[in-house]
């Protein structure tokens, strides 16, 4: 699309002739952001299908590693025994 301005001395041709320029700008700016977005929804679905897949996998431990069950009744410091001399027991 080509915008001529007349520079005549009518001001109705030459604000005709910037608003096409206006709009031909902005929808220069259209296209360029609808392809920017048509990318960011192709990555999108690209990353919600590995996020799904990764989801749903079985977990795969490191060689080696036994997972261990908590236990509440075991305290933290490796076999704790109570001391004897506790409750007025001598040892």
């Amino acid at each position: 699309m080509d915008v001529t301005v007349h520079l005549d001395g009518d001001p109705s041709t030459r604000t005709e002739g910037f608003f096409e320029a206006k709009v031909f700008e902005l929808t220069k700016r259209i296209k360029v952001l609808e392809y920017d977005n048509a990318e960011l929804q192709q990555q999108r679905d690209e990353l919600r299908e590995r996020v799904q897949k990764l989801s749903s996998r079985q977990p795969q431990w490191p060689k080696g590693y036994r997972p261990r069950r908590h236990n509440s009744h075991v305290k933290k410091h490796g076999n704790w025994q109570p001391s004897k001399t506790r409750h007025g027991e001598p040892e």
